[in-house]
């Protein structure tokens, strides 16, 4: 998939969409690369991000899938935003660019 369809597939507004470029802009890509190994080796976290994958999920959808406990949930979810793969927005999570890439060109055992 390339950059043009991510693009397309991802559920961002233009708001959201300018947020992530802004925040994205300054990133460190050696310590990004670091950082995404460690948060993507976790089975829950890679789960979470397939299954927000294109789509808006509410928090209501991901605990009634997950049945993890509430604070490692949030965790999780907290991981995943701190690394720009997802966003917290008013509709609910979204995957951002950086997210549904990750979904499509990395090859994770699961």
């Amino acid at each position: 998939m390339d950059m043009k369809e991510i693009i397309k597939n991802c559920q961002l507004t233009e708001e959201e969409m300018q947020e992530y470029l802004r925040v994205t802009k300054k990133i460190d890509h050696k310590e990004d690369h670091r950082r995404a190994y460690r948060t993507m080796m976790n089975k829950t976290r890679r789960k979470l991000l397939k299954f927000i994958g294109t789509n808006i999920k509410t928090s209501e959808q991901i605990k009634n899938t997950f049945h993890e406990e509430e604070g490692q949930l949030i965790y999780h979810l907290s991981m995943l935003e701190q690394l720009l793969y997802i966003m917290n927005t008013k509709s609910g999570w979204k995957a951002t660019p950086r997210g549904i890439g990750f979904l499509n060109n990395a090859i994770m055992g699961d």
